[in-house]
């Protein structure tokens, strides 16, 4: 009895032993699974894996001089409350908090981080940034707020960042921005508002006098009033594509310097007159994958520095070249993928910079390319591929520029087949002509009715004037045969002896 009772207390101390054995390392490893380490010799990176919001406080790492980026890998902060990185002597300067589950930024969450310059909050699930999130860090320069959940630009939730130069607020849910969103954010250089949903801009950003950079690329923008931007002295691209824009009018003071405008994939139909105002600066346009119906005469004017325009991918039916000659700088003409089938040689100017175009894709029937080069000068890049064009026009092109380096494609140059009409059509005249002043026109069709009368009034007149020297003429001739002295003399005149009329009158 004394053997089983020692025996069994014996196994109870050994499995309790045991227990403790197993359950010793299992607590020791979740209490060392949240740790920070320096990264690899001359990184300057420190890294804390699955930390939570208590942790950069409490962890005995010691943050110095050799820590200028902290990288929070597989973190769990969820809430990141007041001063949760006041770190004693750290001088963080760029703060990677990314992927980390942060859902709420509560007022003074980076209070603490006097050196940061750079955050990164990107792919997280953030709804919401209020007045108060970055207190004490004024010296912050760039904020990645990508990938969140934010539906709402609140009023003064930036005011601290008085030196912020980079805001990314891309692939969010922002619907609705207040018209004091972007207080304090004077020396902004870019902002990134791709992929929203919003809807309207009206004056929200006109305080951003030094802002370079603004994509609104892939929203819900409908409609532009053309005082959106005006304030902008400052701005260098605009990205305003993949929206819903159908007459847009954007206007710039003439002193901007805006360089690029994208605005492809929107509903835009026509280009109006009122479409760009004071953009002189302007030397990339993309108005691709549009509606564009027409360009009308004059819309382009004023846009002198303009180097490349692509209009391609629309259902323009007309090319003329007199469309483009206020554009003295223009380099690339990209009109393929819309519906020419007729081009004429308009204007007098030829655009003398011009050295690529690109008519790919379109219903062409015919080409007069000598006239086309008449008035491109420069013109050594041409794009025919995609036409209903003759097949001799190939080699009718390749004798015509073999002694020139000019360089033209009829066909797809990434393809081994060819696509080309073997017999003329009926209508086979030249789709791009130099075209007749309109009153050259009428006259050679005939005279107007006002013409034919002027010219029978005028045959009347001469009829008449004949006649009235008719009459005067038998008049004088009827009064000289009735004179005596006029008989006399004109007998004298006829019958000289001497043969030499007139002596007998002489001698009178």
């Amino acid at each position: 009895m004394d053997t089983k009772i020692m025996g069994g207390l014996l196994w109870l101390f050994v499995s309790l032993n045991l227990g403790a054995a197993l359950a010793i390392p299992y607590f020791n490893t979740t209490a060392d699974f949240m740790k920070c380490s320096y990264g690899e010799r001359g990184s300057l990176t420190a890294t804390c894996v699955n930390a939570n919001t208590t942790y950069f406080k409490s962890t005995p790492y010691r943050f110095d001089q050799l820590d200028e980026t902290l990288v929070c890998s597989a973190c769990n902060l969820k809430t990141l409350e007041s001063g949760s990185f006041d770190i004693s002597g750290n001088q963080i300067k760029n703060l990677q908090l990314s992927l980390s589950k942060i859902e709420l930024l509560k007022q003074k969450a980076f209070v603490g981080l006097i050196f940061l310059r750079n955050l990164n909050m990107s792919h997280n699930f953030i709804s919401s940034v209020y007045p108060g999130t970055f207190t004490g860090v004024k010296k912050i320069e760039s904020i990645d707020l990508s990938y969140n959940n934010i539906s709402v630009l609140s009023d003064d939730g930036f005011l601290e960042l008085i030196n912020l130069k980079d805001l990314n607020l891309a692939y969010n849910n922002i619907k609705t921005i207040s018209s004091k969103a972007f207080n304090g954010l004077g020396n902004l250089v870019t902002l990134n508002l791709e992929r929203n949903n919003i809807t309207e801009i009206s004056y929200t950003l006109s305080k951003l006098n030094h802002l370079q950079v603004l994509n609104l690329r892939n929203n819900q923008i409908e409609k532009l009033q053309g005082s959106e931007f005006t304030n902008l002295f400052s701005l260098l691209l605009l990205d305003l594509s993949l929206n819903k824009l159908n007459n847009p009018i954007i206007e710039l003071y003439p002193n901007n310097t805006l360089k690029s405008l994208f605005m492809e994939n929107n509903s835009i139909h026509n280009l109006s007159l009122e479409f760009l105002k004071g953009l002189h600066s302007l030397e990339i346009l993309d108005l691709s994958h549009n509606a564009i119906t027409d360009i009308q005469k004059a819309t382009l004017l004023g846009l002198y520095h303009l180097r490349f325009l692509n209009i391609s991918f629309n259902a323009i039916t007309t090319f003329q070249t007199g469309v483009f000659t206020g554009l003295p700088y223009l380099e690339l003409l990209n009109m393929s993928h819309n519906a020419i089938s007729y081009g004429e040689i308009t204007g007098v100017f030829s655009l003398h910079s011009l050295y690529a175009l690109d008519l790919s894709h379109n219903k062409i029937p015919r080409l007069d390319y000598e006239a086309l080069i008449s008035r491109l000068p420069r013109l050594s890049y041409l794009r025919l591929e995609g036409n209903p064009l003759p097949c001799d026009l190939e080699e009718e092109m390749n004798t015509y520029f073999e002694a020139d380096n000019f360089k033209f494609y009829l066909h797809d140059p990434y393809s081994n087949t060819k696509s080309c009409v073997l017999t003329p059509t009926k209508h086979s005249e030249k789709i791009i002509k130099e075209t007749v002043p309109e009153l050259d026109e009428n006259r050679s069709a005939g005279m107007s009715g006002g013409e034919v009368a002027a010219v029978i009034l005028l045959c009347i007149a001469y009829i008449c004037l004949c006649l009235m020297f008719y009459v005067q003429y038998r008049t004088f001739q009827e009064n000289r045969n009735q004179s005596p002295h006029r008989a006399t003399s004109s007998v004298n005149l006829i019958s000289a002896e001497d043969g030499r009329p007139g002596d007998e009158f002489l001698r009178e």
